[in-house]
């Protein structure tokens, strides 16, 4: 081992050994950076396959071993110096998904450059453009690497706009390419290896609702943690398997997979979520012809697969290899795990071979995994924040809460805590999800004061020790961690904490023309709605895609009495505010996921109902709202009674 690796290695220690049952530390190895890992690799299997490119049709387009990720990420380094970067410049990563992203990426660790990587952003939609402006503020880069697939698409936009609206929409950045041939071999030696694990590897922008970026801070240090513990977590090996279309510039797609694949602890295949997103079918499909053994992706996928896909296809597949589906970055539903096991039996998908899993960037990507089970628990003793499980026989309202498993990292700590005491919640009840862990990250990129918020929390009446808040709602039962929600998400109607999730679960099924992915629910002020008696306590809004673009009025009819009619069934509570509309009315992340809160601010100031994807807005102008008038009736009728009561009026219909 050299002098810089022994610097690096006697920091920590991370066992890779697991029992069953259980993963455990029992043989310690020392950590090292990303880096030191990839040159052992370079040096000793350099024709080691890593990487396989699939095309739309899920053919084998491209591929990508050790060596060749060495050379094009060693010239890379080389030109970012030539360029004039220098270590712990910033340097923003703008690809489409490609080879050419992980080799920029591993180029940049090498030349000791931060690289940030960053969703593309489209040039005809002037709010991607005007955040990714805003990311590249904050983090002070003036250099943007991408490859020449997306530099034409750039190029054209900029020239465009210069004479079509006399301004440059793009940040003042230098741009260069990196997808040029180089024939120069590698150099380790020249590689520029971290002086410590606290070093600054890399920023990882969230991807919060509204308000300025955040970059998150990840070190040399908590990456070695996190791929250290993607070993034991997701059982990596030389025969591991894994087909993908994660996005690469989500924590989840590029440390859980690209970094992990990198460190030769996996094959992967990938293939872009356009792909995925146009035909699943064709993820379903890699899987069985590569003999999969891992996969994971958000429970939309998931979700999709099911739905997508047809008896006739999946009798021509063989999933019997795949040990272990992993569901994260979104919440689990338990819907969706039973039917993907259901639906996928037939192709030789074993039982218990889904997974979930709990993160978030902050804390470089995981903080549990592995878990299995679901809990059945009264839905209102949960509302009021207690945690009690109930049977099949009973007759009240209850909820299902999916295990997100525990964590395998050494000295990990996860504590529930009431966030606004600090004080640590009693057992059995729900509170601020708080953690402590090797792969928390170091805090916000020049943000400290929210740093210390966040990441300087302590628990009240004890020693001190600093935690991450995460923000997320959950509990702790029989040492696995549940979520039941986010924090500023929340929901509180007369005292009733209600979480939009278990609202847009009822909401996804009432109707045929609702598009599964495309609801949001959100809490609405007093004032932001039209029910008087509700006075001092929030009220609900809803946004929901239709799954046709020109339907009749009276079907609009119908599924703005099916969203009011089920929201009460389940919740017995009314909704202020449901808005209709083509897809593209739910804001979303980059990655997919629903922003409650872009979609409550779009409401608030009117860009959600003057623009192009709202179609009908019905909002409650009777002297009660929904649920009161309801509460009225027979339960049979409760659909009749949103119809003609709640729903009547309608606004903004076009």
């Amino acid at each position: 081992m050299t002098p810089t690796a022994m610097a690096e290695g006697h920091i920590s220690y991370l066992a890779h050994a697991q029992r069953e049952g259980s993963r455990s530390m029992s043989t310690l190895q020392p950590i090292r950076s990303l880096l030191s890992q990839f040159r052992d690799l370079y040096l000793a299997q350099p024709q080691r396959r890593l990487f396989t490119f699939v095309d739309e049709d899920g053919r084998d387009a491209q591929t990508l071993d050790v060596h060749e990720l060495a050379q094009a990420a060693d010239a890379v380094s080389r030109s970012l110096r030539a360029w004039g970067l220098r270590p712990g410049d910033r340097a923003v990563l703008v690809y489409p998904q490609s080879f050419d992203f992980i080799k920029a990426y591993l180029g940049c660790l090498m030349a000791g450059v931060l690289p940030v990587p960053v969703y593309p952003p489209n040039p005809a939609l002037r709010r991607d453009l005007a955040g990714f402006s805003r990311l590249v503020a904050d983090c002070g880069a003036t250099v943007a690497l991408t490859n020449r697939e997306y530099d034409r698409v750039r190029r054209a936009d900029s020239v465009a706009g210069l004479f079509e609206r006399g301004n440059d929409p793009w940040p003042d950045l230098r741009w260069y390419r990196t997808d040029r041939p180089q024939r120069t071999e590698p150099d380790p030696e020249a590689w520029h290896l971290p002086e410590s694990l606290d070093d600054p590897a890399f920023l990882q922008y969230t991807s919060g609702s509204t308000g300025s970026p955040k970059g998150v801070v990840v070190t040399h240090g908590n990456l070695a943690h996190e791929l250290a513990a993607n070993v034991v977590d997701l059982e990596l090996g030389p025969d591991t398997q894994g087909v993908f279309w994660l996005p690469q510039y989500h924590d989840m797609g590029l440390i859980n997979v690209i970094l992990s694949t990198a460190m030769g602890n996996a094959h992967s295949y990938l293939m872009s979520p356009l792909t995925f997103l146009r035909k699943p079918s064709v993820w379903i499909d890699v899987m069985s012809r590569t003999r999969a053994t891992i996969t994971s992706a958000p429970n939309f996928g998931y979700e999709l697969a099911v739905r997508k896909t047809t008896p006739q296809q999946r009798a021509g597949w063989d999933l019997s290899s795949l040990r272990m589906a992993i569901v994260a970055a979104e919440p689990v539903r338990e819907m969706t795990l039973t039917a993907f096991e259901e639906t996928f039996l037939g192709c030789g998908l074993k039982p218990g071979t889904m997974y979930a899993a709990y993160g978030c960037a902050e804390n470089t990507a995981s903080v549990t995994n592995r878990g299995q089970g679901v809990v059945r628990l009264d839905k209102t003793a949960l509302e009021d924040g207690r945690v009690v499980p109930v049977g099949a026989d009973f007759a009240g309202p209850a909820i299902s809460c999916a295990s997100c498993g525990t964590s395998s990292k050494e000295g990990d700590v996860i504590r529930i805590v009431d966030p606004v005491t600090g004080r640590p919640c009693p057992p059995e009840t729900t509170g601020e999800i708080w953690v402590r862990s090797s792969t928390t990250t170091s805090g916000y990129y020049n943000k400290p004061e929210v740093t210390r918020e966040i990441f300087g929390a302590t628990i009240t009446g004890e020693d001190g020790t600093r935690y991450l808040r995460t923000g997320d709602i959950g509990f702790l039962l029989d040492g696995s961690l549940f979520v039941s929600g986010r924090m500023k998400d929340l929901v509180v109607i007369r005292g009733r904490n209600l979480h939009p999730a278990d609202v847009e679960d009822s909401v996804r099924a009432c109707h045929p023309l609702i598009r599964p992915g495309g609801i949001a629910a959100f809490g609405l002020d007093p004032a932001s709605g039209t029910d008087q008696e509700a006075a001092g306590t929030e009220q609900l809004g809803l946004f929901v895609e239709m799954a046709q673009r020109d339907l009749t009025e009276d079907q609009m009819t119908g599924i703005a009495a099916a969203v009011r009619a089920a929201v009460y069934r389940d919740h017995q509570i009314g909704c202020a505010v449901v808005v209709l509309g083509r897809p593209g009315l739910v804001r979303k992340t980059t990655s997919g996921k629903v922003q409650r809160g872009a979609c409550r601010q779009a409401w608030l100031d009117g860009s959600a109902e003057s623009g192009p994807e709202c179609v009908r807005v019905v909002r409650s102008v009777a002297g009660r709202g929904a649920g009161e008038a309801a509460l009225e009736t027979d339960a049979n009728t409760v659909g009749d009674t949103a119809a003609n009561t709640a729903g009547a009026p309608v606004e903004g219909a076009r």
